[in-house]
């Protein structure tokens, strides 16, 4: 029998009651900024970030332990008494006792990086070169990690603080492995004509092993970018959840009160800019993948 056992913003978690070792997990078509759900969902969301999941575990197979997500197919999915909609979306993971730690790897200037250094000239407060620009690489990649809250905004850490909170070598590890997937990563992503400006890691223990856990590089969870459109002196075009927070900001909302209404132009932009994220990546048609034909999924009454 499957229990459902926990709603987020995007993602519906479910328990099955035979089996202690594995969980079931739902990608929804919901979208949030700002911690809150917003009242329309994107078209394809939750279908585009299974696939990128699956698509970067695999790529990253025999770097670190992972969730191993399988997808759930028709069959599986009856058995579950699960309705077909959800096809497409569904996986099956390894139960994973989760580090309360959102690991943070920035690779280029953006986002509350960039607005820390137009303020202070600092990022994830230690002190950064002049003259850097939105969308400028770093000589390196930056770890700042944050604490992983169930209510309200993440708090940045700094390293001092990581290791009083996980222990110096745990801190270490979560670094190091941190740096080593977003390596790969972007240099695959590079290579299909992206960039991965900076992206979030989530990492839990499976037994005594520290493994890869929730969703991996995905559009929710990373910035990604056009690479040929950093070479001109505009902002790089973005292809993530970054749309939809600039269009929030141009509206004049950042969390407080009813969230507005998303026009039906901005959702087709940003579910054509996830889809755009998929197909470049893989080499595949986003037609191909299971439960393309489906409509928004939000799933119960997470929006009342």
């Amino acid at each position: 029998m499957i229990v459902l056992d926990h709603i987020g913003k995007v993602r519906d978690s479910y328990v099955l009651e035979e089996d202690s070792e594995h969980l079931v997990v739902v990608a929804t078509d919901r979208v949030s900024a700002y911690d809150r759900v917003m009242s329309e969902g994107i078209l394809h969301k939750g279908l585009v970030l299974t696939a990128l999941s699956l698509y970067w575990f695999q790529e990253l197979e025999g770097v670190l332990p992972t969730q191993s997500p399988v997808l759930l197919g028709g069959d599986a999915l009856g058995q579950l008494g699960l309705d077909e909609s959800l096809l497409g979306r569904t996986t099956k993971v390894r139960l994973a006792d989760m580090v309360p730690i959102e690991c943070v790897v920035r690779g280029f200037l953006a986002g509350s990086a960039w607005q820390e250094y137009q303020r202070y000239q600092s990022i994830g407060g230690r002190p950064a070169p002049a003259n850097f620009s939105l969308g400028d690489r770093f000589e390196e990649p930056i770890f700042t990690p944050t604490t992983k809250e169930q209510e309200g905004h993440d708090v940045a850490l700094s390293h001092a603080e990581l290791r009083d909170r996980v222990g110096r070598d745990l801190a270490v590890q979560l670094e190091d492995l941190s740096f080593q997937i977003y390596e790969k990563a972007l240099d695959i992503a590079l290579g299909k004509g992206l960039v991965i400006a900076d992206t979030k890691f989530e990492f839990g223990y499976i037994g005594d092993a520290l493994s890869l856990c929730d969703e991996v590089l995905t559009p929710d969870s990373s910035r990604y970018w056009r690479a040929d459109s950093l070479q001109s002196a505009v902002e790089p075009v973005q292809l993530d959840k970054q749309i939809l927070r600039d269009w929030l900001s141009r509206n004049s909302w950042s969390g407080d009160g009813e969230p507005p209404h998303l026009p039906d132009p901005l959702r087709d932009q940003i579910s054509s800019s996830y889809i755009s994220i998929y197909e470049s990546l893989t080499g595949s048609t986003f037609l191909d993948w299971p439960g393309s034909d489906s409509e928004v999924c939000y799933l119960g009454d997470r929006l009342q």
